[in-house]
């Protein structure tokens, strides 16, 4: 397609002589003696030649209107000055798609700016196109985040059940739109409540796929992993903690989602605080005595996602009353304060301790807001997820 070019110049001698060169060259030109908008003409020009002893002789009003014109149709201007050497501020004026002509009949000269001016217009608008582009698949990536952080924020339970004599209360902070920790709490049975913990690596879009689900494989209406279908009384069984682990294992092997999770997996009688438990790479969960005795809960295996390297282990506790457990990300343990100093268990654990005669809500609460004046400016580098079970 041919490139048309407008010369302008208020000399007819120049005028024409630059036409004649582009007309050789085998560019159509067309040429003005006072300032025309490159937007007026049909066809439009791809190319403006410009006379700059036009700036001099127009108002400064008609100038601007010129520019803003070239600027908005991205038209490609060459400057020359017919009467002296060309002025760089008002060469500046005319970028990005500008050059000069130091000798508007040099042949070869032009030919040249020419062609590297129209490479240079070529290449902003796919630029441009490009930009555009981006910005359209960007936005797309944000509905889809949105979409995914909403359907999360509804996997995380709307309220802190109490069984009998168990107790629970939690604070969930993730640290982008969406998150990678998610966790449930469920009665399997009169006898039986499950609680779980899963960290998954990383955040976005694929994180949230693999919280959505393990979601529904540890789900007693899309799933069977954690309570199977017996054929005698009482014609079901609950899954140890141990096999629900190697089952997860099995169904998420790295090559799936590219994503590696940990968990803790955790099932409570409520009448009798008989708790069974195990863990897959994740932080112990933390078992707080009333005497003010501390026990690490740190049966298990390695994240789920590498392979059964080993079989997990399943551990046991007998909870009495006013013992309370800890389940948490190192989202807690790694947030960093000043001077990249990380949290940690130990202080993490000291303030448990410390709040231990206090209510469990107090005590979940006042660790976060501890947490966070920790941190102070700094923002979480992960998700934060702390939740609290209370035998009464």
């Amino acid at each position: 397609m041919l490139r048309q070019i407008l010369v302008i110049s208020p000399s007819n001698e120049t005028n024409q002589s630059l036409c004649d060169d582009l007309h050789a060259l085998g560019y159509p030109a067309a040429r003005a003696t006072t300032l025309t908008k490159p937007s007026t003409l049909d066809p439009q020009p791809n190319l403006c030649i410009i006379d700059l002893q036009l700036n001099r002789d127009c108002n400064i009003d008609q100038w601007e209107a010129w520019l803003q014109d070239c600027h908005k149709n991205h038209t490609a201007c060459l400057a020359f000055d017919s009467s002296a050497q060309p002025n760089r501020d008002t060469i500046a004026r005319l970028e990005p798609l500008s050059d000069t002509l130091t000798s508007p009949k040099n042949q070869d000269l032009l030919a040249g700016k020419i062609h590297s001016l129209f490479t240079i217009r070529k290449l902003a608008r796919k630029l441009d196109a490009t930009r555009h582009q981006l910005s359209h698949y960007q936005e797309e990536l944000q509905e889809a985040l949105a979409s995914a952080a909403n359907i999360q924020s509804r996997l995380i339970p709307t309220r802190q059940p109490s069984y009998d004599n168990l107790h629970y209360s939690w604070r969930y902070m993730p640290c982008k739109q969406v998150g990678g920790d998610l966790f449930n709490v469920v009665q399997l049975d009169e006898q039986t409540v499950m609680t779980y913990l899963l960290d998954v690596s990383g955040h976005g879009i694929s994180s949230a796929m693999v919280t959505v689900s393990v979601h529904q494989s540890l789900s007693l209406h899309t799933g069977q992993l954690v309570k199977r279908p017996i054929e005698h009384p009482p014609f079901y069984e609950i899954t140890p903690p141990q096999q629900v682990l190697q089952e997860l294992e099995t169904e998420y092997p790295f090559e799936r989602f590219e994503e590696f999770f940990t968990i803790s997996y955790i099932l409570i009688n409520p009448h009798t605080g008989h708790l069974r438990y195990s863990n897959a790479g994740h932080p112990p969960p933390l078992l707080l005595r009333r005497d003010g005795g501390v026990e690490h809960l740190n049966a298990g295996g390695t994240v789920i996602g590498v392979g059964k390297l080993v079989d997990f282990e399943e551990g046991e506790a007998r909870l009495t009353p006013g013992d309370r457990v800890f389940m948490y990300t190192d989202g807690i343990t790694e947030h960093l304060g000043k001077g990249d100093e990380a949290y940690g268990e130990e202080r993490f654990l000291e303030q448990l301790l410390a709040q231990r005669d206090k209510p469990l809500d107090d005590v979940i609460r006042d660790a976060m807001i501890a947490l966070r004046e920790f941190g102070g400016s700094t923002l979480p580098i992960d998700d934060v997820t702390l939740i609290g079970m209370e035998f009464r």
